[in-house]
């Protein structure tokens, strides 16, 4: 399934980091559930923003992918009220987009800390990001 690049690579992350999907797109989510299986990271996903509110008021995670673009709120919206729920994730989130975006996200982009990884990505360059995130955090 996965390359033996990809092996080396996924190794640095801790067994058992846990992980929050925020993503609308299901194909990618089940890509990135059978990655997170297959590295043993623990992953919740979410394809709406109500529902990641309702996971991280249920339990921590280590690090935050959020896609910027969701059917119930933008992302920039989302990163406040996460980051208000949990402040520690403000340095934990990681932003996932397509590349188009709106005004309002593309102000966010310009003024936000956050690591940007553009769509479509490859695994062992997402994986290196989150493994950045876990070393800074």
């Amino acid at each position: 399934m996965f390359t033996t690049k990809e092996a080396d690579v996924h190794s640095h992350l801790p067994h058992g980091f846990s992980l929050l999907l925020v993503e609308d797109d299901l194909e990618l989510a089940a890509v990135m559930h059978r990655w997170a299986t297959w590295v043993g990271v623990s992953m919740d996903a979410a394809a709406r923003g109500a529902d990641a509110l309702r996971l991280v008021m249920a339990r921590s995670y280590d690090a935050v992918l959020l896609d910027l673009t969701l059917p119930d709120m933008d992302g920039p919206a989302l990163y406040d009220r996460l980051v208000d729920l949990c402040p520690i994730l403000a340095s934990r989130i990681i932003i996932l987009t397509g590349g188009a975006v709106n005004g309002r996200s593309r102000t966010f982009l310009e003024g936000t800390s956050c690591p940007v990884v553009l769509k479509p990505f490859d695994l062992v360059s997402l994986t290196r990001q989150i493994a950045q995130v876990e070393r800074a955090a």
